[in-house]
């Protein structure tokens, strides 16, 4: 454990038991092992338990945010109350240095027949801080929780977005080194979610460390610099956001499978070539593949799919008609992908999306949005699409993913997705700023 490592999970894996009956039997016959001196915890699975994390290890140093992403039921809560000492793993080691404080479920840490005002000591004294401390901080507290009138009001009758409020409020102010936040802020009101977010960049700012669980992929590419994608408990990638979200949607498009494709755990890093490897689709015409071949081609794009259809080449060009690497803001450009089948596709569906370089979606779009009937696509055979787009973004590196996919009775199939497929720069028309260019026009009248 590093000089800067706040938090140092091992080898941890936590079990549970899907029968309240046997759990309770289970809970009994430990608690008598360890009256007796005998170890309860073994790596044997009795019946109806299962492995909510299993063997998941990584460190988190000062200062870093880390997003937990993964499915329902991935183990990211388990993660995340083992974290907080609410669970103790059943094999394994975790090691935290630092004061922690957590908004893991709704209303924990409150009494609901108390106020609001009670609470907070209450609350507060939880997180290790003393009622002096919490004297000097009150004032502060309820002003941030914005609750007005209802501090004195049990918060019984509080609505949920109060609850979170005030519990945000009680954990920032109790200062803490390491702040856990699961999906709670997502029930807050927009402006209350903008005040969070705002503090919590400044809590970051100071060297603290932040953990956020979410489905929100917006918030993970925000505000974090590393990602763990969980699966099924297991440990399926540590990367960049834009890296392990690219594996998240994979794998909630059937793409990937952590206990089916990871022969071992993959690590990744900042560093480009410690990269999760992609998954490519399979195919025994690998060598009709041109990608790679244009000077826009990204060698760390990410890409899954059956590879029944294959996209085999792109191009970027001008509104002369000259194939370009970079374009100015506003100016037009034709993307043009060429698929090619592999087996009859019935129902094509061809798509396009546009990322920042942190990975932030800022435009996507595809035939069946767009209400255009593609024809079927016979074994063997290619289609060209061209999309035109005007790139009214200011000046940057930005990422053009492309995918092909077939509407079948059960719902869309992936057949070939090529996420952040072409790097392409965007060169200043002017000097306007922000994320992208609305070429306004303006004129100033006097009287």
């Amino acid at each position: 454990m590093g000089k800067d490592t706040v938090i140092s999970v091992e080898h941890v894996s936590k079990k549970y038991c899907k029968s309240l009956k046997r759990s309770m039997l289970y809970g009994a016959m430990d608690i008598g092992r360890n009256i007796l001196g005998l170890s309860s915890k073994s790596d044997r699975l009795r019946k109806d338990e299962f492995w909510a994390l299993n063997d998941v290890s990584f460190e988190v140093r000062k200062g870093e945010t880390l997003g937990i992403i993964g499915p329902n039921g991935s183990g990211k809560t388990t993660l995340l109350k083992l974290l907080n000492g609410i669970f103790w793993p059943d094999k394994g080691k975790i090691t935290i240095r630092g004061r922690v404080g957590a908004l893991i479920e709704l209303g924990a840490g409150f009494h609901p027949l108390l106020t609001g005002r009670e609470n907070i000591y209450i609350n507060a004294a939880i997180l290790g801080m003393g009622k002096e401390e919490v004297d000097k901080q009150f004032d502060e507290i309820v002003k941030f929780a914005d609750i007005g009138d209802f501090i004195d009001t049990p918060v019984k009758f509080y609505s949920s977005g109060m609850f979170v409020r005030l519990g945000f409020a009680v954990a920032m102010y109790s200062r803490p080194d390491i702040l856990l936040v699961d999906e709670v802020l997502a029930v807050g009101d927009v402006q209350f979610q903008m005040k969070c977010f705002s503090r919590l960049k400044e809590f970051r700012e100071r060297g603290n460390t932040i953990i956020i669980v979410t489905h929100d992929m917006g918030t993970i590419q925000k505000h974090t610099e590393k990602v763990i994608l969980l699966e099924r408990g297991l440990l399926s990638c540590i990367d960049i956001p834009r890296n392990a979200l690219n594996q998240y949607l994979s794998l909630m498009s059937g793409g990937i499978r952590a206990n089916q494709v990871m022969s071992k755990l993959r690590w990744g890093t900042e560093n480009d070539s410690e990269r999760v490897k992609t998954t490519k689709p399979p195919s025994n015409n690998t060598q009709e593949d041109l990608c790679p071949r244009r000077f826009n081609y990204n060698i760390f794009e990410f890409r899954y799919g059956s590879g029944y259809a294959r996209i085999i080449d792109f191009q970027i060009v001008n509104n002369r008609g000259e194939e370009v690497t970079s374009v100015r803001s506003s100016e037009v450009i034709l993307f043009r992908v060429k698929v090619k089948a592999y087996k009859f596709v019935e129902k094509p569906i061809l798509g396009i999306s546009v990322k920042t370089k942190d990975g932030i979606e800022i435009y996507g779009n595809n035939t069946l949005y767009a209400d255009i009937d593609v024809p079927p696509l016979k074994e063997g055979k290619q289609l060209l699409v061209e999309y035109r787009i005007h790139f009214n973004l200011q000046s940057g590196d930005y990422f053009l993913s492309a995918g092909v996919a077939e509407m079948t009775p059960e719902g869309i199939s992936p057949l070939d997705r090529r996420y952040d497929l072409v790097h392409i720069t965007v060169l200043p028309s002017d000097k306007s700023f922000g994320l992208v260019n609305l070429a306004t026009d303006i004129k100033v009248y006097t009287k």
